[in-house]
């Protein structure tokens, strides 16, 4: 049963100490107004600045990288696996998913799961200021200002979990304020049940459990004799634990998602991750100088000068016991951050910022009743609304993620989509384009039949003779050295060219793709043009002419040059040393195999070409050249 008793104005510092009470109408009225006028405003900001893009470096690894293959897979995240926020991720993107249509752009949509928490980080600080006594003049700007720091604006809008921890603080703060008012049970149960939540998600932030203790146990310590609800709490902080199941079945079924390393059994893999070894690991036991080239002048960044020591000097102006707590809290986090300072002080150092944002609006909250008349007061905001400006401009060109000029990670992976492989092509890449192309069809979903592999796995795929190997341009030379010497090639289009272990007799391009030309051509006894096709690169937007060689008795190495003509002139060139991207020298064919070349030019140059001129040449050793042939198409537009 909840139960109550009254609390006198000595056991929560009173109304004039930061306890809100006897609210009128109109009051509740203006503060639900201020609530959502912040979160419309910072929603509205993180939505024009969310991340839509992928540097190079971040597919290589990392928090963002991880989080978007979890919740898109529904698989653990980084240890300790996260799983009660990458199941609700996972919910969040599957669902969303549907508004946009699968072709939209994932990453958007990712991102907007840290936006989420954000919002509901912010307003839970600014119901935390309200419930210290800030009127919605003080409140709104103090959420603001926390909104545009950096750090948390930077991870509102990005696909990480650190906005989900200052969320999980705020509440664990504001239950713990309700309940001193209150002595209601049910806020208690509250925070048993965000103690499991949070050794389900980030366990550092766990560290304000045992100031929690003190400050509810030093007023109530009669709770240590309520064996009821002592074991409803303990079944509360329990309950979120059985989502680790979640990870352990993960594992289980796909062991391809347990990463580097070799265990046992499930059970030692399970172990050993949501132990965290590699955060442990992190850890400095040193006593070192607590300097860093971010720490500690990144706090004051952060904050600003104002808002630090108003921060600090404004949680003492809560009642004793709110303050102690909340000092106690940020020693704690300030400490691990010191022994973790080379690994996840992050997860503890946002909260800071939140719990400081707090005293800040609290001695606003001072200064605004003490100011004289509405001159002082409109003085008092006009101090808050430029430290908000400041902190705003500041932030901008750091937080934005939108539209960034470095996000080209994905350009590697569009240039192989746009040669169209067949269905269920493997690819064998180097790692940018392997990375590109794999987030491409399984975070994307764009062709998501295609299969990245490494060389060992090309050597499996070409020696079974299915589904069709394909290599990129820049991963043709290692074919013969780690996939196969005698391996046949053939030119799928601008960026790739299939990979056979016997001839081919027919061309492996997408005869659906382009347009057909009607180009044949006997270049002598030893090879024969057998026809071509016109296409437009999606992702360059070059013209690619693709060429449909036969190979008739080739003794002789040729090179070939195509010529894009005007009126008969010549306005653009593209020559190969060999065919197929310069991998597959014409004395290797076999006569009646078939094989595809790929040629691109400017969008620019092919808009006025009329014809086309193919060249069949070599160099001789005195460096003259020889044409084998010479044979003039017409291009049709």
């Amino acid at each position: 049963m909840t139960t109550a008793k009254a609390v006198t104005t000595k056991e929560t510092g009173g109304f004039d100490r930061g306890t809100p009470c006897g609210y009128s109408r109109g009051m509740r009225r203006n503060h639900i107004i201020g609530l959502l006028l912040l979160l419309v405003f910072a929603g509205l900001l993180y939505a024009f600045t969310l991340d839509d893009g992928l540097r190079p470096g971040e597919l290589e690894g990392g928090d963002l990288i991880t989080h978007q293959y979890a919740q898109v897979l529904g698989r653990p995240s980084n240890a300790p696996g996260y799983p009660l926020y990458t199941m609700g991720g996972w919910l969040w993107f599957h669902a969303g998913r549907a508004l946009p249509g699968p072709d939209a752009n994932p990453i958007p949509l990712l991102s907007s799961y840290s936006m989420l928490w954000a919002l509901i980080a912010l307003a839970l600080l600014y119901l935390l200021l309200i419930e210290v006594g800030a009127p919605w003049p003080v409140a709104l700007p103090t959420g603001v200002f926390y909104a545009v720091t950096y750090f948390f604006w930077y991870y509102a809008v990005t696909t990480e979990q650190y906005t989900s921890s200052v969320a999980w603080t705020l509440a664990v703060v504001y239950l713990a304020f309700l309940w001193q008012r209150t002595r209601r049970d049910g806020y208690l149960l509250g925070l048993a049940l965000l103690t499991g939540v949070g050794l389900a998600h980030q366990l550092t932030v766990l560290l304000i459990v045992p100031p929690l203790l003190w400050f509810v146990l030093g007023l109530e310590p009669g709770l240590l004799r309520r064996p009821k609800l002592i074991a409803r709490s303990a079944g509360l902080v329990a309950l979120p634990l059985l989502s680790y199941a979640f990870v352990y079945l993960s594992g289980a079924r796909h062991p391809e998602w347990r990463g580097l390393g070799e265990w046992a059994s499930t059970w030692a893999w399970f172990w050993s991750f949501v132990s965290t070894a590699q955060g442990r690991g992190e850890l400095t036991w040193s006593l070192r100088p607590f300097v860093t080239i971010e720490f500690p002048a990144l706090i004051w960044r952060e904050m600003t000068w104002p808002g630090l020591i108003g921060g600090l000097v404004g949680l003492a102006l809560l009642d004793r016991r709110r303050a102690i707590f909340l000092y106690a809290t940020l020693a704690l986090y300030l400490l691990f951050a010191w022994v973790d300072r080379l690994g996840n002080w992050y997860q503890v150092i946002m909260p800071c910022y939140a719990l400081l944002a707090l005293g800040m609006g609290r001695l606003a909250t001072w200064a605004f009743s003490q100011a004289r008349g509405r001159g002082g007061q409109a003085l008092v905001l006009a101090a808050m609304t430029a430290l908000v400006l400041y902190r705003g401009v500041t932030s901008y060109p750091l937080a934005d993620s939108s539209s960034r000029a470095g996000d080209t990670g994905l350009i590697p992976g569009w240039a192989i989509l746009a040669d169209h492989p067949p269905e269920g092509t493997a690819v064998l890449g180097t790692l940018p384009e392997s990375l590109a192309l794999d987030y491409l069809t399984r975070i994307w979903g764009v062709q998501p039949d295609l299969r990245v592999v490494t060389a060992p796995e090309a050597q499996t795929v070409l020696a079974a003779g299915s589904p069709l190997l394909a290599a990129t341009e820049a991963a043709l030379p290692l074919v013969p050295a780690e996939v196969s010497s005698e391996a046949r090639f053939s030119a799928l289009g601008r960026t790739s060219a299939g990979v056979s272990a016997a001839p081919q007799t027919r061309p492996l391009w997408d005869l659906q793709v382009g347009q057909a030309l009607d180009w044949t051509h006997d270049f002598g006894a030893e090879l024969g043009l057998s026809g071509a096709r016109r296409a437009q690169n999606a992702a360059t937007g070059e013209t690619v002419l693709l060429l449909e060689w036969e190979a008739l008795h080739p003794t002789q190495d040729w090179s070939v040059s195509v010529r894009l003509t005007q009126g008969g002139a010549e306005i653009a060139q593209v020559d190969s040393l060999a065919p197929v991207m310069g991998a597959y020298p014409t004395s290797r064919w076999t006569p009646g195999e078939i094989v595809g070349d790929a040629y691109a030019f400017p969008a620019e140059a092919a808009a006025g070409a009329d014809g086309a001129r193919v060249i069949l040449y070599r160099q001789s050793g005195d460096g003259t050249f020889e044409n084998l042939d010479v044979a003039d198409f017409a291009l049709s537009r």
